[in-house]
């Protein structure tokens, strides 16, 4: 199931610039809070999506790597897209995945971003399903730079 945009929040195109012609963020917004900012992101399992398929046939899961690639992507719609400031990722610093997101689910992605020393940014991840769930945690470390950089 995926929820209309609401107010606030940033409904993204069809098509994004990198990892397509996978949209792994279907809205998105961001606020600050203090010295960081809380990003939160949202994409709709859909079993007809052919990026599902064969994973598995007749039961479509929202692949882990997906997971991870809707960070990527939650970040580059709040930091830019720009390929010299684009947010790359650099570390993965912990990944858990807890929970299937199953079609009709919808994953949301509430990400805590701070400043990284040096640069960049540290993000802390946790996902949800529908039913409120946690599904994933993921900390992760972002530098500003082109994807050849990574």
């Amino acid at each position: 199931m995926t929820r209309t945009a609401e107010a606030g929040w940033v409904r993204t195109p069809d098509t994004v610039g990198v990892a397509a012609p996978l949209r792994a963020v279907e809205q998105w917004q961001c606020e600050p809070d203090g010295d960081a900012m809380l990003l939160t992101a949202r994409v709709g399992v859909h079993g007809d999506d052919p990026n599902l398929r064969g994973h598995f046939p007749g039961l479509a899961i929202f692949p882990g790597i997906f997971v991870i690639e809707s960070l990527c992507q939650a970040m580059a719609h709040a930091f830019g897209w720009e390929a010299a400031g684009r947010p790359v990722l650099r570390t993965l610093r912990s990944v858990r995945f807890l929970a299937p997101l199953l079609d009709g689910d919808e994953l949301t992605l509430r990400v805590t971003v701070t400043p990284a020393a040096g640069g960049g940014w540290s993000a802390k991840a946790v996902g949800t399903r529908l039913d409120g769930t946690v599904a994933a945690r993921i900390r992760a470390d972002f530098a500003a730079g082109r994807a050849s950089d990574a």
